[in-house]
């Protein structure tokens, strides 16, 4: 006997799950996936890896195909979802597992559209750890998962990505062209409804990525990125509501840092200000380590005032972080 998601209370486990079984696994993951984006993945961590056991449960059930492959990838999306909440809560090493196990279940058979957000969430892990190289790869095996899939979506995701790491490495050319690539990309994805794993990937995230290529170009000393970062994370914060509360964080963080690298020092220490507090609501410690730069920007302008006292909001905020 497992227990009921939704009351706790004993519910058996079917001789042969059926389409219904899964369902439910499913609409299970995307509410927790909301919770991950609106509170961080420190909120349902704990949730999403007892759904894990269910639906382990459910494949050792053998059920006959086509039902098995829908739930090989119901699982796999668990543990999709396993690993960016083990991320987002500091469990890199859990992180990793969990897209192992999910790989195994999704490419035998053949799903190539959740096999490349497996190689994208991957590839962002190693890119947030400063392992470029290693996330490049990543995200170069994802677009060829998303090539077979015939994914333009899954394609954007992977583009825009690799745009991130390439100008981390300060390739202007290739960040450029490989963003180009990922508007490209989306455009030609159409209105068709996308898959639960990629539906974060809308107008308003592409405009977010826009201003995180941007952003890393300009800290690697090409300042005049700084306007076009500026105007399009402005635009990406707007457009975030309370569901994607991790994301507006994020942006906020980066706006206020190209702000800074425009000198408008005022602006990005109101809106520095701003992205503290957001990240104070989530239970996220990838977040904090999304002010990291923020903060040496603003230490190194510590002779303005208003950057100074957002320097010491940081350092407070990383501090306190650090002992919950």
């Amino acid at each position: 006997m497992t227990s009921s998601p939704e009351f706790g209370l004993p519910q058996a486990l079917p001789d042969r799950p059926g389409p219904e079984d899964i369902a439910q696994l499913e609409a299970q993951t995307r509410a927790l996936r909301a919770v991950d984006y609106a509170g961080g993945g420190g909120m349902c961590r704990d949730a999403v890896l007892a759904r894990i056991h269910r639906g382990h449960e459910l494949l050792r059930a053998a059920p006959a195909e086509p039902v098995r492959r829908r739930l090989c990838a119901a699982v796999a999306d668990l543990h999709n979802l396993a690993a960016w909440t083990s991320f987002d809560s500091g469990h890199v090493g859990a992180a990793h597992h969990h897209l192992d196990l999910a790989l195994a279940l999704v490419e035998p058979g053949g799903n190539d559209e959740l096999a490349a957000n497996l190689r994208y969430r991957r590839g962002r892990i190693h890119l947030h750890h400063g392992a470029t190289d290693e996330a490049l790869a990543q995200f170069q095996h994802g677009r060829l998962a998303a090539r077979r899939a015939g994914s333009s979506l899954a394609a954007s995701i992977l583009s825009a990505n690799q745009a991130w790491a390439y100008a981390k490495k300060g390739d202007e050319q290739l960040a450029l062209g490989l963003l180009g690539r990922a508007v490209e990309e989306f455009e030609t994805a159409g209105p068709a409804e996308a898959p639960d794993w990629a539906r974060f990937f809308t107008e308003t995230d592409v405009a977010a990525m826009t201003g995180t290529v941007r952003t890393e170009l300009a800290v690697r000393g090409r300042p005049r990125h700084a306007r076009t970062a500026v105007e399009a994370l402005t635009e990406a914060v707007g457009r975030y509501g309370a569901d994607m509360a991790r994301s507006r964080a994020f942006c906020l963080a980066m706006l206020a840092h190209a702000h800074l690298l425009e000198d408008d020092l005022e602006r990005g220490a109101a809106i520095g200000t701003e992205a503290v507090d957001a990240a104070e609501t989530l239970k996220s410690v990838r977040t904090k380590d999304r002010l990291r730069p923020l903060r040496l920007e603003a230490e190194n302008r510590r002779d303005h005032a208003a950057v100074r006292g957002l320097a010491e909001h940081l350092t407070a905020f990383v501090v306190s972080s650090s002992h919950v």
